[in-house]
């Protein structure tokens, strides 16, 4: 077969473009033994489809099962009417349900007419001061004892502050990018 042909006719089907034929005439070129080397992973590529194509002849219909079933499913949309139905009274109830603890929460909770009156639990101040230093110096050291791990970090930041040393060096460099113009200009006068 042509191979200009062959060509034109893959450009039509990888565009989409080809028509049933078409598409027929490069199977029947591809599954053939002479194709050109230039072609040979168009080959695979219909080799592959011609494969896939046998492997969905032999699945069975099941298009049957499926009317079947759509059947079944539209006699038991009956049963579901009903089912709906409890849905509703079940969504109800929970907005009631929802609308009584807001009202419960509203009137009993958050009602600034009350006041709440803490009491001390300890009877004698210095106990309650001894407790409160106590648990301050708790905290203190566990915050300090979280903050050890951060040292290395510190070390990084004063690296870094010596990096800009450099910048100062990069600035000189700039200075002398003229003498290098300056060289250009010599060798051409010389």
């Amino acid at each position: 077969m042509d191979l200009k042909r062959i060509k034109v006719l893959l450009e039509k089907y990888y565009s989409g473009e080809s028509t049933l034929d078409e598409e027929n005439i490069l199977r029947e070129y591809f599954n053939s033994e002479v194709v050109d080397s230039e072609l040979i992973a168009d080959k695979d590529i219909f080799l592959y489809q011609s494969q896939e194509n046998a492997k969905s002849d032999d699945m069975p219909d099941i298009s049957d099962q499926i009317w079947d079933t759509l059947k079944d499913i539209d006699s038991k949309n009956v049963q579901t009417k009903k089912s709906v139905n409890y849905l509703y009274l079940r969504i109800a109830a929970s907005i009631i349900i929802l609308m009584g603890s807001y009202y419960l929460l509203r009137n009993e909770v958050f009602n600034k007419e009350q006041d709440i009156q803490f009491s001390d639990t300890y009877d004698n101040p210095e106990i309650a001061y001894q407790q409160a230093k106590e648990t301050l110096l708790y905290v203190s050291a566990m915050l300090n004892n979280g903050t050890d791990h951060l040292e290395p970090i510190q070390k990084v930041s004063e690296g870094t502050e010596q990096l800009y040393k450099l910048s100062s060096f990069n600035k000189g460099l700039k200075e002398l990018s003229p003498v290098s113009k300056f060289e250009v200009a010599d060798k051409y006068i010389k």
